[in-house]
């Protein structure tokens, strides 16, 4: 008779899930929230209905605000679910150890550290908002290796202003900072324009 061999639980499957107290995954309630039907289960739990309204300051954050309708009006839920959940995972957790210095020292970072110095060298340049920053290290998730990082930035940028031009002191800050701030050694440096923003979303940024 044949038999089916039970496969080990890998516990970084389950790195993307924020469980909620009543044991639903927050991006799948923030997904639910934005479809037209109302969830029953939703409808009657304390700590979902906190989490939906969460929602509605985190995505007043994360988009502009002639793009903020309410949860479940012509909102592309899932983008803000992406945006939204990648900020807050990068806040909350530590994430990977990041290998500083030369490759026989034994100094470590944590990626959120990290990622927040990179997002404020960022946003030194003129008309530039940081979103993910995302740091992957050599090696594997669970034993991560000393040498050069890889990293990726999301960003939105003024409208009006060069591209190019901006992207590239982007990378130049970037550079500067992951060098000189954090001796943080860099092989390959990914910056994305994610979206285009006006001037009152830099202003109101600003003010935060």
């Amino acid at each position: 008779m044949a038999m089916n061999t039970p496969q080990p639980h890998d516990p970084f499957e389950d790195e993307g899930l924020e469980l909620l107290a009543c044991g639903r995954d927050l991006a799948t309630v923030w997904e639910q929230a934005g479809q037209s039907e109302t969830d029953p289960h939703t409808a009657a739990c304390a700590y979902c209905r906190q989490a939906v309204a969460d929602l509605e300051h985190l995505r007043a954050a994360a988009l502009p605000p002639a793009a903020t309708p309410s949860v479940g009006v012509g909102l592309d839920s899932a983008a803000v679910v992406r945006r939204v959940m990648d900020a807050v995972r990068l806040e909350l957790r530590p994430g990977r150890n990041l290998p500083l210095g030369e490759v026989d020292e034994d100094s470590w970072i944590y990626e959120s550290v990290a990622a927040r110095a990179l997002r404020t060298a960022a946003q030194q340049v003129p008309g530039v908002l940081a979103g993910s920053c995302r740091i992957t290290p050599p090696g594997s998730p669970t034993s991560p290796a000393r040498g050069p990082v890889t990293v990726h930035l999301d960003l939105t940028v003024a409208y009006g202003l060069d591209l190019r031009a901006t992207t590239r002191s982007v990378r130049e800050s970037l550079a500067r900072a992951a060098q000189d701030r954090l001796g943080l050694a860099v092989s390959e440096l990914h910056v994305t324009v994610t979206d285009l923003h006006g001037p009152h979303d830099q202003s109101q940024e600003a003010r935060q």
